[in-house]
């Protein structure tokens, strides 16, 4: 179950268009919610690196994580 929270925020017009386009969403609280869903995968993803992550023996994986 997603937990949901009413607010009030003032939205740049430009950068929703500009998001909604983006994220191929409709309404506002779509285009936000996808936004910030986006933005906490970007830092997920961030530290991942395909040579070490996906390449490596499982030893590597662990020493590269390790260092990170």
């Amino acid at each position: 179950m997603m937990c949901m929270t009413r607010t009030t925020v003032d939205v740049d017009e430009n950068a929703l268009d500009a998001a909604r386009r983006e994220l191929g969403t409709k309404g506002l609280s779509e285009t936000v919610n996808a936004a910030l869903r986006e933005a906490a995968r970007h830092r997920l993803l961030k530290g991942f690196d395909v040579v070490r992550d996906v390449d490596g023996t499982p030893q590597e994986v662990a020493a590269g994580r390790e260092r990170s």
